[in-house]
């Protein structure tokens, strides 16, 4: 068996504006993942903002003074490439993917969309009409409510438990000027990354990306806020539907944390894949919901590890009885040897499976520097991920899993008696 390469061939540049190139250099393939990164996301939204940093991501594909709307479209669809964006809490991302000799069109295009949208009042009301049932879409789906839910459940007021779509008033209130204003006050060049992977010379993508890299100000970052100090409550919503919904979350590692690989294996053993104990025992073993997972996040300065599971609300006690006595398990150091070591190798497939696509190997440089300042190499990555031990997996779940440090969120129909969980010990609430 021939063993994946780890030679990485990865380029710097910083501005003088302090903006930051990163490129890497991929001879096995045709085409180009290109994306730009800014430090701003709903989670540095202030009151009255909630919601227009992702509102701004929509603006900039309704036109510019060059192209419009469907111009921005048809250009790419014209050559088979992909633009795109994403808001999440902590950045806003623009990406194309395009074959190489596309590249400079892609480059083009972005540049053109973040400098010189027009933001034309007819377009911001065409736009808030479409956010807004955006918003509606996910208030309708159970499994995203309750997750918004958890979010505030576990991390009460702090501006990282906000939806990332935003307040509904604000979106209504928003016009020409305010978009624009928020772009001007908020995109400057010590906010930008660059970052491209794929068949791409890392000198011509500073040239392509000039307009934009010398075209933003340079502000003075704002100091980082307190990092959010995370609870365990447990929420009941009652709701009309014909499922429950079961979600919980726990306090655990942000980004940079030296062990955040332990954690990767550890949430593959709890409900990261179909071997994993939740999916096992919840679905295979006893039949009681669909699906059973959890879920590792990382941020700047916080991170958390969770559990989803929706069901029958008849099974609800059963179900999360379930829930609590394999994470008392894991917590007690009940991660076996095989389930340890079976982890660390998916961790190492998907790794290399992943380094097989542009995209995720463009985002990779541009998390890597944004949260630790630096690109950290794929063999360091390996290194990493090699020396995760059962013993290592275990210490993580005993500091983590233990059920009491966990939040809860329920969304379900009937009455909040309905979902008592037996091994919760904090105070209960019920919302409408």
């Amino acid at each position: 068996m021939v063993s994946p390469s780890l030679t990485e061939s990865v380029q710097e540049t910083v501005t003088p504006q302090g903006a930051v190139v990163l490129s890497e250099f991929l001879p096995h393939v045709a085409s180009a993942a290109i994306g730009v990164w800014v430090a701003r996301g709903s989670r540095h939204e202030i009151a009255g903002e909630a919601g227009m940093t992702h509102f701004l991501e929509h603006m900039v594909f309704k036109g510019t003074a060059r192209r419009s709307a469907r111009q921005i479209a048809e250009e790419l669809d014209a050559v088979g490439g992909i633009i795109d964006a994403g808001t999440s809490r902590e950045h806003t991302n623009f990406y194309a993917r395009v074959l190489a000799e596309h590249l400079p069109l892609a480059c083009d295009m972005l540049c053109d969309m973040l400098l010189h949208s027009t933001f034309r009042d007819e377009d911001v009301r065409l736009e808030q009409g479409v956010v807004l049932d955006e918003i509606r879409a996910y208030e309708d789906e159970p499994g995203e409510v309750v997750m918004e839910q958890l979010m505030e459940t576990l991390f009460g007021r702090d501006p990282i438990a906000r939806p990332v779509l935003g307040d509904k008033e604000v979106i209504r209130g928003t016009g020409h000027d305010v978009v624009r204003g928020y772009r001007d006050r908020y995109y400057s060049s010590d906010r930008i990354l660059i970052s491209a992977a794929g068949q791409v010379d890392h000198a011509q993508l500073v040239e392509l990306m000039g307009p934009l890299l010398g075209g933003l100000p340079r502000t003075a970052l704002p100091a980082n806020a307190p990092a959010p100090q995370a609870r365990s409550r447990f929420r009941v919503t009652i709701r009309e539907q014909e499922q429950a919904h079961l979600t919980l979350a726990a306090p655990a590692l942000p980004f940079g944390h030296p062990d955040r690989f332990v954690l990767a294996a550890l949430n593959n053993v709890l409900g990261g894949s179909a071997s994993s104990r939740l999916f096992q025992e919840v679905r295979e073993q006893r039949g009681l919901a669909y699906g059973a997972a959890s879920w590792a996040e990382a941020y700047r300065d916080v991170g958390l590890v969770g559990v989803h599971t929706a069901m029958d609300p008849a099974k609800f006690r059963e179900a999360a009885a379930v829930v609590g006595d394999i994470l008392r398990d894991l917590a007690g150091g009940g991660v076996t040897d095989q389930e340890a070591l079976r982890a660390r190798e998916q961790m190492k497939a998907g790794l290399f499976l992943g380094l097989e696509s542009t995209y995720n190997r463009m985002a990779r440089l541009a998390t890597s520097k944004l949260y630790l300042g630096e690109v950290t190499p794929l063999k360091v990555v390996m290194r990493m991920v090699e020396e995760i031990t059962p013993e290592r997996v275990r210490e993580l779940a005993r500091r983590l899993l233990a059920p009491e440090r966990f939040a809860v969120a329920v969304l379900g129909p009937g009455s909040p008696e309905d979902y008592r969980v037996d091994w919760v010990t904090v105070p209960a609430f019920a919302a409408v």
